[in-house]
């Protein structure tokens, strides 16, 4: 009897298992069908239907990384339609649906540059001082190079580009910007004082 108990619980487990990753699968498709649908409507480019999209895809499918990538990319077009509340919304929700610390901070890395861009400086300096990069300390650094002088501190913002500099990857695209806006602030590029 315990014998026949435990071969049903064995077998048991195996048809979960593979009925929960057949269920995982589907779903997984199913994100990647609805984000190329969002991404056809952002390419339309159809705006209304894409926020409507990707809102649905963050509700639907939070624990895919399609969802990440749809808040991210519905960010972007909040922006481009000249609404950041809803892209800085989308970029927060994208913090908070991430599956991964590393797509976590990628999503506030974006979310103090378009504070910046905005012109919100008390907010990206507020929301920048919370922060800590593990992942993106190059692209931190720059922005707090870049809030360092939009408040004026030269000596500071140099401190930062340098950081900066010595942070990221000697081939990102970034680094001839980093170096422009280090000798901006009054800074040598290439140099260490």
């Amino acid at each position: 009897s315990n014998l026949l108990t435990g071969i049903l619980l064995a077998v048991s487990v195996v048809f979960g298992w593979q009925w929960w990753q057949n269920h995982q699968q589907k779903k997984t498709q199913e994100a990647s069908n609805q984000y190329q649908t969002f991404i056809a409507a952002i390419e339309k480019p159809d705006p209304a239907k894409a926020v409507v999209l990707g809102e649905a895809m963050a509700s639907n499918y939070a624990k895919t990384d399609y969802a990440f990538l749809a808040m991210l990319r519905l960010a972007k077009l909040q922006e481009e339609q000249g609404k950041p509340d809803a892209a800085v919304a989308a970029l927060n929700k994208a913090a908070t649906i991430a599956l991964t610390d590393q797509n976590r901070e990628l999503a506030k890395i974006r979310t103090a540059q378009l504070l910046i861009s905005q012109g919100k400086i008390a907010d990206a300096t507020k929301f920048t001082a919370a922060m800590t990069a593990q992942y993106y300390p190059g692209s931190l650094a720059e922005i707090r190079g870049d809030l360092a002088m939009l408040g004026g501190n030269r000596n500071e913002a140099v401190t930062f580009y340098k950081e900066a500099l010595m942070k990221l990857d000697q081939g990102a695209g970034s680094l001839a910007l980093i170096e422009l806006k280090l000798a901006d602030a009054g800074g040598t590029p290439g140099h260490d004082p």
